[in-house]
């Protein structure tokens, strides 16, 4: 007995069947998801922070790139005199970074000691009396008499915490020199601001003792961490073994973030470098998108189930309709390919009588007016009347050839048109300018209708003045899958309306083989034809 296809318990089993598969589907990509989603969110804060780690160790070393461009003259002072002689090149390379303008420099030799600070106002460096904070370390720096190179310290100047960094060295007739800058914090904070303004993370640094060096909430500069950084308890490492990350939230945000811990080293200062990323909400994103799993899942269990049923009902009765479409568009097929053919042997008759007429045409009028240059030319100059009688003898051969399929190669056509050009200069001498050709090697071998490029000359020279003062100029180029006849536009007045015949040669010869469209018309004061090139299939 066969099974009914239709029954109740047939559509139970399938339903169940196709429950499981959907439901297990769903465990397995729910909790693929939220592993990824995790990952992701992981991998995208891990590239936010490394984009942002890289803009900070940059600004910071632009800071102090004024103190290592300063030590390069270092070789040229000798002495206390030295210096002073090179001060101003000195506090020009110091101050070199657009928002650092406050130094300092300080020179101890064994009678007395000169302390000042600079201060850049646009290209002006003005000296004031050092402060009494910084004098007070500069001095004990100077103490110091092993110590050389570059240090650094963080002062409080009023209500402000500043940064003292300092380069020392000592000079040939045992004067110590240094030099430094003075950075306010709190407009470096703001500074910082301004360099990643679109940036999806914020950083912010302390120091060794836990104090914020710089931090998004100004006020909070200078002053203690509540919980001091540490970079090993609860953190995983990333890829370079020195820096980590943890999960946490964020006081400034309220939110959870990604917190990166990393150190950074500039003129001896061990900071440590945080960098806040805030996590994307995944997590209820992931829940979301689970309910909607479930939804989709059962609705296309269901969808599917209703598809089946109507399918099988509908088959038979599609399936003898699609047999009598088939026929019936084949019919139709047959008998458009049909009158295709019929059309197509039309407009190939059709080009074929424009041509043997423009031939007709050529014949008697070109002849009689080539007739009476070369008779003008006999006596005048029998050399070129004999050149004259060549060319005019390739013209007519050239016309009286026979093309079947009404096309030649763009070489052929411009070989006879150059020829037809000799003839027409030879009769309007310089009202007629040169002919300008500059046709791409690729187009030589293709094809444009026979006698098309003559056509579009004697077209030109019909419809246009020609005089000495204003020559008709004609070019002939390649522009993409064209050739473009262009003239310059002078039209007569005493010219009747054409009856266009060689431009609707030229359509109809188009037509037939399909492919392309001729356009002509007037752009500016030119006049403009273009002929598209014809690939034809290899025999």
């Amino acid at each position: 007995m066969k099974f009914p296809i239709y029954s109740s318990r047939y559509f139970i089993i399938i339903g169940i069947f196709m429950f499981l598969c959907f439901a297990g589907i769903w465990f397995f990509m729910s909790g693929k998801l939220s592993k990824r989603t995790e990952q992701i969110s992981i991998e995208l804060a891990t590239k936010i922070y490394q984009l942002k780690s890289n803009i900070m160790h940059n600004e910071f070393e632009g800071f102090t790139k004024g103190i290592n461009d300063s030590e390069t003259i270092l070789p040229e002072i000798h002495s206390k005199n030295d210096f002073i002689a090179h001060e101003r090149m000195v506090e020009a390379l110091l101050l070199s970074h657009p928002k650092i303008n406050k130094g300092w420099y300080a020179i101890a030799s064994k009678n007395d000691t000169i302390y000042k600070a600079i201060q850049k106002k646009g290209n002006a460096y003005n000296h004031t009396p050092i402060l009494k904070d910084q004098k007070n370390w500069v001095q004990n720096q100077l103490l110091h008499k092993d110590t050389t190179g570059t240090n650094g310290a963080l002062i409080s100047v009023t209500d402000t915490l500043h940064w003292l960094i300092a380069s020392r060295h000592k000079l040939a007739d045992s004067s110590v020199l240094m030099f430094g800058l003075d950075i306010n914090l709190k407009e470096l904070q703001r500074y910082l601001w301004s360099v990643d303004t679109v940036g999806r993370a914020y950083a912010f640094i302390t120091d060794e003792k836990g104090y914020y060096v710089t931090n998004p909430v100004e006020k909070l500069i200078g002053t203690k961490m509540l919980v001091p950084v540490s970079h090993s308890s609860g953190k995983t490492l990333l890829a370079d073994s020195i820096s980590s990350y943890e999960i946490v939230t964020s006081s400034y945000l309220q939110l959870p973030v990604v917190r990166y811990y990393t150190p950074l080293n500039i003129a001896s200062m061990k900071w440590t470098m945080v960098i806040d990323t805030p996590v994307l909400a995944v997590d209820e994103d992931v829940k979301i998108i689970e309910k909607y799993m479930m939804i989709m899942f059962i609705s296309a269990a269901l969808i599917i189930l209703l598809l089946i049923s109507w399918s099988q009902a509908k088959w038979q009765k599609e399936f003898m309709l699609r047999q009598q479409l088939e026929m019936n568009r084949k019919e139709l097929s047959l008998e458009k390919q049909a009158l295709s053919l019929i059309a197509e042997r039309q407009q190939k008759e059709n080009a074929l009588l424009q041509l043997n007429t423009l031939k007709e045409k050529v014949n008697p009028h070109f002849l009689f007016n080539s007739l009476s240059s070369l008779n003008a030319l006999i006596e005048k100059d029998p050399e070129l009347a004999q050149s004259f009688v060549v060319k005019l003898s390739r013209v007519y051969r050239y016309v009286l050839e026979s093309y079947p399929n009404g096309l030649a190669t763009v070489a052929e056509e411009l070989r006879f048109v150059n020829e037809y050009f000799f003839l027409l200069k030879i009769r309007f001498g310089d009202a007629l300018e040169p002919l300008e050709l500059r046709i791409s090697d690729v187009h030589l071998q293709e094809h444009i209708p026979f006698m098309s490029l003559q056509t579009l000359i004697e077209n030109a020279v019909k419809h246009n003045m020609l005089s000495k003062e204003k020559p008709l100029k004609i070019n002939i180029e390649s522009v993409d899958d064209y050739i473009v006849v262009t003239n310059n536009l002078q039209l007569r007045s005493d010219v009747r309306d054409s009856s266009k015949q060689g431009l609707n040669y030229l359509q109809s010869t188009y037509a037939y083989f399909g492919t392309g469209q001729l356009r002509y018309g007037v752009e500016g004061q030119l006049y403009k034809c273009y002929l598209p090139v014809l690939q034809l299939p290899e025999a």
